[in-house]
């Protein structure tokens, strides 16, 4: 119920900022306010995501992963399985960090406009940082601690 409450809740706030930016995704190209912002290309689709400028530069690269967690399980979610992306930002630090899978490609590329780390076709490099220090490298650290391991 708790984490039933804190995706409802990001799923809100993300939905309630992007009012004021339309975000709409029509084959692989992301408009922002009906203006080309950056490519999303799906590899493996749905298990990864490349994110490019419009001049086809690689930006953002988005890998799914999924695994069970016992501590996760409910009667909603058996298996306890938790999917995340791993996120890798191809700026001169390389950044990396993690997030819950909350959604397809439209709620990814309103994350991606909402949390502002794409700018006039390049990364923002403190919105990254941010982003980073906020959401950091959770998912990867719990999965160490699990013996199933899923990625399909």
């Amino acid at each position: 119920m708790k984490l039933f409450f804190i995706l409802s809740l990001l799923v809100f706030s993300c939905t309630a900022w992007s009012q004021g930016h339309k975000v709409s995704v029509k084959k692989d190209l992301v408009s922002v306010n009906e203006e080309p912002a950056f490519k999303m290309v799906s590899t493996t689709y749905p298990d990864a995501y490349t994110i490019t400028n419009l001049a086809g530069e690689k930006l953002i690269y988005f890998n799914a992963y999924f695994y069970n967690s016992p501590s996760q399980v409910t009667s909603a979610n058996p298996n306890g399985r938790i999917g995340y992306f791993d996120i890798t930002f191809f700026n001169e630090g390389m950044d990396k960090c993690e997030i819950r899978i909350v959604g397809g490609k439209k709620a990814l590329a309103d994350q991606i406009v909402s949390e502002d780390l794409i700018n006039e076709g390049s990364l923002n490099e403190t919105a990254i940082k941010q982003f980073c220090r906020i959401n950091g490298m959770k998912f990867s650290e719990e999965q160490k601690k699990t013996t199933i391991i899923i990625n399909n």
